[in-house]
């Protein structure tokens, strides 16, 4: 009888070191789950991208960020998804600083809806350059007729560069003066 109770507390004892490590290996299983879990809902890390692309993200997601850091990490997770099929936003250095804040200006209000919204905005005031003349340079003229004009323009300048380009020169052209020499 002996034997027999060993046998019993051996078998017993196997079956429950098998449970254990089962139980173990499930509890392993179950916590690389969570993790992976938290991950996947937590905040991404956008150091990769522009601060143009980030900024644009940021803002899209904004009003999210108050319903907590899964919402708000959702909403960069679809923004960064979304500009897998984009080209995102284009850069801008090729232009003039006048030409740029005007692009900028008139998508200003495309940039809350992320960088594929204002990228296809930027594109569009890009595209409708072609062609244009643009903004005229107005650095021969003196401070006032100058400042003057960008004033009397400064409704059309948020309407992009084309705009802004064909105001500055109606105004120019009322002048009747060219501007003094450099």
């Amino acid at each position: 009888m002996q034997v027999r109770n060993v046998h019993v507390g051996l078998t017993a004892e196997v079956t429950m070191s098998g449970k254990v490590r089962k139980l173990r290996s499930l509890g392993a299983l179950l916590l690389t789950i969570v993790a992976s879990l938290a991950s996947a809902q937590g905040i991404p890390n956008l150091s990769g991208y522009d601060r143009e692309t980030r900024q644009s993200m940021e803002l899209a997601c904004v009003s999210e960020k108050v319903n907590g850091p899964v919402a708000y990490g959702a909403c960069l997770n679809r923004q960064i998804a979304s500009l897998q099929s984009s080209s995102g936003i284009p850069n801008l250095s090729g232009h003039d600083r006048e030409t740029r804040q005007s692009m900028e200006l008139a998508c200003g209000s495309e940039k809350v809806n992320g960088p594929v919204a204002y990228g296809a905005c930027l594109n569009r005031q890009i595209a409708s350059l072609q062609g244009s003349p643009g903004i005229p340079d107005l650095s021969g003229y003196d401070r006032e007729p100058r400042q003057s004009m960008e004033l009397a323009c400064v409704s059309e300048k948020v309407r992009g560069p084309v705009a802004y380009g064909a105001c500055l020169r109606k105004h120019v052209e009322s002048l009747g003066t060219p501007p003094r020499s450099q």
